[in-house]
């Protein structure tokens, strides 16, 4: 079986009885916890935050789950180290964030704790010197931060530029809502209410304009058919570039 195909994500199943039958620690793999699903028709590996989650058809499948998970130890753990180190930005001294409103900035000082303060448009990020700048918990804390001071940004500047593509383009839209989405970047729903995520501020203006383009082109074609993205054109003549440029800032990087 090959590896990729060991990982399928279950959705759609939040209602449905889901039974942990076992848990156990590896020295390399974390902790990994095996579940049953009555609707599962495999084995489901599937990488966590700290380990592996395991899903099987019923209780019987426990020791092939075992068996597979040793077979590919080595490529999970190499998979595990890829996901790692593409999933955050680093943000300390030497890699500072610059967003669509401010640029943060990180500094060592004698404080017990991490300070957050916001004066023009630099956020200016403290950390207590004796701790280590770059450990998860630290980081997880910086990136707290930052989306507090964003989703107020993103408050402003979001609805207002989603109003400026409405009048230029004669696409109205219902209602907006800024949330913290890290599955996308926007939707529209089919009573053409938008939804953006804050961490649009984190990509250049040009790719903020051509999603939010992209979102009212969905209020009179509700799919990507070729009207749709003709539709688009007529706005961005551009697009196609905007859309492969788009696809080099995976919104999931940076949480």
């Amino acid at each position: 079986m090959p590896f990729q195909k060991l990982y399928i994500y279950i959705a759609g199943l939040l209602n449905d009885p889901i039974a942990m039958i076992s848990s156990l620690h590896d020295p390399e793999l974390g902790l990994i916890v095996f579940k049953t699903h009555p609707r599962s028709t495999r084995i489901s590996i599937r990488l966590a935050k700290d380990g592996l989650k395991v899903t099987l058809p019923s209780e019987t499948f426990y020791s092939k789950a075992l068996t597979l998970i040793e077979e590919h130890r080595a490529k999970i753990l190499d998979h595990r180290k890829k996901d790692t180190s593409n999933k955050h930005y680093l943000i300390d001294e030497s890699h500072p964030l610059k967003t669509h409103t401010f640029t943060v900035q990180v500094i060592g000082a004698d404080r017990p704790q991490l300070f957050f303060h916001l004066v023009g448009e630099t956020l200016t990020v403290e950390y207590p010197r004796q701790r280590d700048v770059n450990s998860p918990a630290v980081q997880k804390t910086i990136h707290n931060g930052i989306i507090y001071f964003l989703r107020q940004d993103a408050k402003k500047v979001l609805p207002q530029k989603t109003s400026e593509w409405s009048l230029k383009s004669g696409l109205k839209f219902k209602s907006i809502k800024i949330q913290a989405s890290t599955t996308r970047w926007g939707s529209c729903s089919s009573v053409n209410n938008i939804n953006l995520s804050l961490f649009l501020l984190l990509l250049p203006e040009h790719l903020i304009d051509y999603v939010i383009v992209h979102e009212l082109c969905h209020t009179v074609e509700h799919n990507h058919s070729e009207r749709f993205w003709a539709k688009v054109g007529q706005i961005l003549p551009d697009y196609k570039a905007l859309r492969n440029e788009l696809k080099h800032h995976p919104i999931s990087s940076w949480v």
